[in-house]
């Protein structure tokens, strides 16, 4: 017959815990997980380069870092800077044989949330799926995004990631502008009280499955694919949709957006 689990039990096993996890926290290496951490991204990924400020453990259960900044070492001013990143286990998995991490972070005056699952219990192969959950990124404030694109945008940004093998973007940009490069009837940058849009990404095909904006002086509704190159910029783009000019007594007419991301030829129809 089991024995009843009594109040000063309960108390005895919180007390023992809390008294671990304070002696855990105090004397966590948190230079050697630093330098860990460093030392990992460096080995798998010899393009990119990773550092932090500081790491130490979190509660619930997990690991916290600051001030971590990832970057290509080609161009390290563009790097993506996440003032607070939270990892912690998912232990449910591991009972099945896998494992899978919770993460949590603060970046671009927004925040983020998701989770990432890898097919054995060490996490040393690339994930099975990701999904992730962002909102209120201060688009102005990311310099990898302007680096790639070759312009500014500015803007919230808010929307859902979801990695099954295939990649795919939801997403959704509040009081924004989108910079043009060429003058396009009149106008050099587009100005937008919203843009919502869906992104599939198919090994080295990007398919826009919807491109939406709406402003004051334009409304503009686009679809098409994007054939990727490494740089970012010389990439086949071939798109087609309609603009609604305020100038234009919001006429709708038609068009097409084809040739390199960095130099695109817009035509009408």
């Amino acid at each position: 017959m089991m024995k009843k689990i009594t109040k000063s039990t309960v108390i005895y096993i919180l007390f023992t815990f809390i008294v671990l996890w304070f002696f855990l926290y105090i004397r966590f290496p948190g230079k050697v997980v630093q330098g860990y951490l460093v030392d990992m991204v460096a080995e798998r990924y010899p393009e990119v380069t990773l550092s932090l400020a500081s790491a130490s453990l979190g509660f619930p259960p997990g690991l916290k870092m600051e001030n971590v900044v990832l970057s290509f070492k080609d161009n390290p001013a563009s790097g993506t800077i996440l003032e607070i990143l939270k990892v912690r286990p998912r232990l449910s998995n591991y009972v099945v044989g896998r494992s899978s991490f919770s993460i949590t972070a603060s970046l671009y005056d927004g925040a983020a949330q998701g989770r990432v699952n890898f097919p054995n219990v060490l996490p040393e192969k690339i994930p099975t799926s990701a999904e992730l959950k962002f909102a209120n990124l201060n688009l102005a404030k990311f310099a990898y995004l302007k680096e790639r694109l070759g312009r500014q945008i500015t803007g919230k940004l808010s929307g859902t990631y979801a990695y099954h093998g295939d990649s795919q973007l939801d997403f959704d940009i509040q009081n924004g502008t989108y910079q043009l490069l060429d003058k396009l009837l009149g106008l050099d940058r587009i100005e937008f009280s919203s843009a919502e849009g869906q992104l599939v990404l198919k090994g080295g095909l990007l398919k826009i499955n919807k491109l939406k904006l709406q402003g004051d002086k334009i409304n503009c509704f686009l679809k098409g694919d994007v054939v990727l190159n490494p740089d970012f910029k010389n990439s086949e783009i071939n798109l087609t949709g309609t603009i609604e000019l305020a100038a234009m007594n919001n006429k709708k007419i038609s068009l097409s957006i084809t040739g390199p991301i960095g130099n695109a030829r817009t035509k009408y129809l």
